[in-house]
């Protein structure tokens, strides 16, 4: 990454752009591990920036160039400091547990401070409502749609042909990428919607009289989402029906995804891509799910859990703490047990999906063996 090519005259120093990250590193007096930052150079500035966590690329360390910042694992920051012995390399190296995220946190950090310098704009060709509220500075982009009754916070960015309907209240330092559609929402700060979403419109809560012809169940809820959230490329976010949808604070919900009417997301937990969540599925804090999972209505799954890729929900099951699903299994009971790892359909133990396919395979190959007395 370029730092440079973000603002050519800006001057990124170690100290504002490290200030508070969690730079862990084994202290050298007493083994533990402290919050501190450690440089290996003398250079305080950051030119082009990069990352390195495997010791096959000790080479390359000591071959970058001076202008070159580069965070380092601790592992590979000691054989750079073997290796280097005397002679100080020209990059400027920083060591850190985990170079790539510090990596992350620190270009998050640039395009911040980039948008802390947003200009006040508003588009010739964006229609905006005589009673929208909106807090200087906002960038408004072409051919947008502002209602009545909008309140849109300081440092937002709306971009082109989004559409957001009345009364949606929208956080600082927001950003709504092109083409979004929002209705009946809060948006609080520092969320982004990613392009093509829709949040809040009205969900398939389909329901069937007595002689069985479909109609509409009214949708009078709306949608909630935390602060630090965002939202993926042409995800779909269904307001509530009596009460909201919620969506807690940092959450990642991937691209193409489908978030029903009623569903509560909890804090930190992340969504792959094409989820698909029925109405009503609940699902609690720091949890992980792989792209393409399915849930009947009323699901629950508890804080911690880790769902593999491609994993199917019946109706009104429950994941307790903890529990880790595999690829590809289907739920069908309620499944409990701090780390324990469910697989297959049913899922069920792994160990005992295991021993249950060693048995089948077995019986087969005894039937393969079998004389065929037909032949005889």
């Amino acid at each position: 990454m370029d730092l440079r090519s973000y603002s050519p005259d800006q001057e990124w120093r170690l100290e504002t752009l490290l200030a508070g990250l969690p730079c862990l590193v084994p202290d050298q007096a007493s083994g533990n591990r402290v919050e501190r930052l450690t440089t290996l150079t003398s250079a305080r500035r950051l030119g082009d920036l990069c990352f390195l966590s495997e010791p096959r690329r000790l080479k390359e360390i000591l071959e970058l160039p001076l202008g070159v910042s580069c965070l380092l694992a601790p592992e590979l920051a000691r054989l750079t400091r073997d290796r280097a012995g005397n002679s100080s390399p020209q990059a400027t190296l920083i060591e850190t547990k985990d170079p790539k995220q510090i990596w992350c946190a620190i270009v998050e950090r640039i395009l911040a401070i980039k948008e802390q310098q947003l200009e006040h704009y508003i588009a010739d060709s964006a229609i905006i409502d005589s009673s929208a509220r909106l807090h200087s500075p906002v960038h408004i982009g072409a051919c947008s749609v502002i209602a009545e009754g909008v309140e849109i916070g300081a440092g937002s960015i709306i971009d082109s042909h989004c559409v957001i309907e009345k009364n949606v209240k929208i956080g600082e330092r927001c950003r709504i990428s092109a083409k979004v559609f929002i209705a009946n929402s809060i948006i609080e700060d520092e969320v982004w919607l990613h392009q093509a979403c829709v949040i809040g419109g009205q969900d398939f809560g389909i329901m069937r009289d007595t002689q069985n012809i479909p109609y509409n169940f009214p949708q009078l809820g709306g949608v909630r989402i935390g602060r630090g959230s965002q939202i993926f490329m042409a995800s779909s976010i269904g307001g509530g029906t009596l009460d909201d949808t919620i969506i807690g604070e940092h959450v990642r919900i991937g691209c193409q995804s489908i978030i029903a009417h009623n569903c509560q997301i909890g804090d930190y937990s992340i969504l792959s891509s094409r989820a698909a969540l029925s109405g009503s599925t609940r699902i609690g804090q720091y949890v992980t799910a792989g792209a393409c999972i399915g849930t009947g209505q009323g699901v629950v799954i508890k804080d911690r859990v880790a769902v593999g890729g491609l994993c199917s929900f019946w109706p009104n099951v429950t994941l307790h703490e903890g529990v880790q699903l595999m690829n590809g299994s289907t739920v069908k009971h309620d499944l409990r047990g701090e780390g324990k790892i469910f697989f297959g359909n049913p899922a069920i133990p792994l160990r005992e999906e295991l021993h249950r396919r060693k048995k089948i395979d077995r019986l087969l190959q005894e039937q393969q063996n079998k004389p065929n007395k037909n032949s005889a």
